[in-house]
């Protein structure tokens, strides 16, 4: 059976095709598997909207802080991947047209996406490949976004 781990965050969403809220990267060693994606906002209700995309990546950029992923099972080893936080001073190289998944949110609402069977996003076993959440509209003013990113390895 897969390890799991969980990695999660918040930051401004500012809008911005090129600097991600966070990102989930992957080394030579393992074939990372996103299977849960939860967002929301943790700001003063108002009716802010914005779209996001999950894009792939294939250098991690520098990010503004690192995430620890933790591990669901307190037994498991500490995890492989790696995750960025947002504000990145150097985005990550993204793939042109590389988008696994686009949604839109409102702030006053929690979006969750779950991997159908058999639909995880899979990152490839390589090193500094990976996913990267991109706000790339905001509607209204920017807000806090608050994330949690499930994955296996």
């Amino acid at each position: 059976m897969a390890r799991r781990y969980s990695v999660n965050g918040n930051a401004t969403n500012t809008a911005s095709s090129t600097l991600p809220l966070i990102t989930l990267i992957s080394t030579p060693a393992v074939r990372p598997q996103l299977y849960d994606l939860i967002l929301g906002s943790d700001a003063t209700p108002a009716d802010n909207a914005a779209k996001y995309v999950i894009q792939r990546c294939t250098a991690a950029g520098t990010a503004g802080s690192s995430i620890t992923p933790q591990a669901i099972d307190p037994g498991d080893p500490a995890a492989v991947t790696t995750s960025g936080l947002a504000t990145f001073s150097v985005g990550p190289t993204l793939t042109a047209s590389a988008f696994m998944l686009q949604f839109a949110h409102n702030q006053r609402a929690t979006f969750r996406w779950v991997a159908a069977p058999q639909s995880n996003i899979i990152l490839p076993a390589t090193s500094a490949n990976g996913i990267a959440i991109l706000p790339t509209v905001v509607g209204g003013s920017a807000f806090n976004a608050v994330a949690s990113l499930l994955f296996e390895e």
